[in-house]
């Protein structure tokens, strides 16, 4: 059962309190946001890294090259046996479409090394667009990001690749976030991308500091990374490997600490602006208090664009719930409309079952949050496509990975 609980103001919390009277009373419990400071949490901007790939070897195809050709893998829906043997891995909840990454792309439970890239975060033409198809292409598109995770000497350890879904031809591609050094040599962005936002042209990646000792821009810094999408680029001669198509970093951002996920939101108020926060994990010695969500507004222009203000406009932290149900904690996603926020999580050691599948929506405004366990199995980043209404996600797990919409309204009921 799915219960609205109002919270208290911490500065409330001191005050007496009437018992409420009547059955159809809302249950009273402490507050899972609190308000939290802005100080310190200012952005600061990074040196610009981008210059052009050599001409003689890459060619501008921007997002309709990367979403057009016969050479992008084709991914299996509910038809395919294989796929329908993971719809388990699914939201609990009416789902309005979904299909399964092909099975190279599935992982081998029994040994990750297999397959180490691990499907993170997603961003989608719904929310860069409100026709829903992004700038330079007619196609309904998602960009997922994949972590590469086989913790050994190799040299792709902890870089990110994008993967970008052609949803109409239900196929796709993969395009290297890279970054151009001072002699033109494209160079893997290395870190945990765990986040994306996608707002007009440009993709915001959330990254961690983590480089393995290689140079780049902010290297020991955790950042958000900002990419083109019009300025994706295919290698003209044969071969190629992971820089067959390529996608060079235009700013980045340094955070305040290491934020793990990030949405876009275009009912904020006073403009659009992204929401991001940090996992903080509840299990390993760790509580439901301290997860960190941060709004930053983008600067008004003709078009949507890459600036942000530097200064935070709203920011909050999670509590000690009074019903450890409502825990904000381990979260793996958030998406923000208005004063709506959407918040997915898994693992933790929040007591009774299905601790993997929690899914929580808290309205800032009348100070309310419903939370049940009905969410995909394992899941990670959201997105919402805004003429829709669909919250789009994805599954994690290797052998159970899931790509999934579910109507916002059903989302949490």
């Amino acid at each position: 059962m799915m219960i609205a609980r109002t919270w208290l103001a911490t500065a409330a919390l001191a005050l007496p309190l009437a018992a409420p009277v009547g059955a159809a009373a809302q249950t009273l419990a402490p507050a899972p946001l609190k308000t939290l400071s802005l100080s310190g949490l200012d952005l600061r901007v990074g040196s610009d890294p981008y210059s052009v790939p050599p001409a003689a070897e890459f060619e501008q195809v921007g997002i309709g090259g990367a979403l057009s050709g016969t050479d992008r893998v084709a991914l299996p829906g509910g038809e395919d046996p294989g796929c329908a043997a993971r719809a388990g891995n699914l939201p609990r909840l009416p789902v309005a479409t979904w299909f399964c990454w092909d099975a190279d792309a599935q992982g081998d439970p029994a040994d990750p090394s297999k397959l180490p890239w691990v499907p993170q975060a997603m961003a989608s033409s719904g929310e860069a667009q409100l026709d829903g198809t992004p700038i330079g292409s007619d196609r309904r598109a998602l960009i997922t990001s994949w972590s590469w995770t086989n913790q050994n000497t190799d040299y792709r350890y902890n870089s990110v690749m994008l993967s970008v879904i052609d949803l109409d031809s239900r196929s796709y591609r993969n395009v290297l976030p890279v970054w151009v050094d001072s002699r033109g040599d494209l160079r893997r962005v290395y870190g945990h991308g765990g986040g994306l936002a996608w707002y007009g042209p440009y993709l915001f990646m959330t990254s961690s500091k983590s480089w393995n000792g290689y140079s780049g821009p902010s290297s020991t810094h955790s950042t958000i990374r900002v990419f083109d999408t019009r300025k994706i680029y295919r290698k003209t001669g044969s071969g190629g490997g992971d820089f067959k198509y390529v996608i060079p970093e235009v700013r980045h951002y340094i955070t305040p600490f290491q934020l793990d996920y990030v949405s876009l939101d275009r009912n904020s108020s006073g403009g659009a602006s992204l929401i991001a926060g940090n996992y903080k994990k509840s299990h390993d010695g760790g509580t439901f208090a301290g997860t960190k969500l941060i709004r930053y507004r983008f600067q008004p222009g003709a078009s949507a664009d890459y600036r942000l203000y530097n200064a935070p406009v709203q920011a909050w932290e999670s509590t000690l719930p009074g019903d450890p149900a409502d825990a904000i904690s381990d979260v793996q996603g958030v998406q923000a409309d208005g004063d709506t926020l959407h918040l997915n999580m898994s693992a933790g050691r929040s007591p009774g079952a299905d601790p993997r599948r929690r899914f929580a929506t808290v309205n800032v405004a009348d100070a309310t949050i419903r939370s049940h366990r009905n969410w995909a199995y394992r899941p990670e980043d959201l997105s919402l496509w805004y003429a829709t209404g669909e919250l789009w996600g994805q599954t994690e797990g290797e052998g159970e990975r899931v790509v999934f919409s579910v109507k916002a309204t059903d989302a949490n009921p």
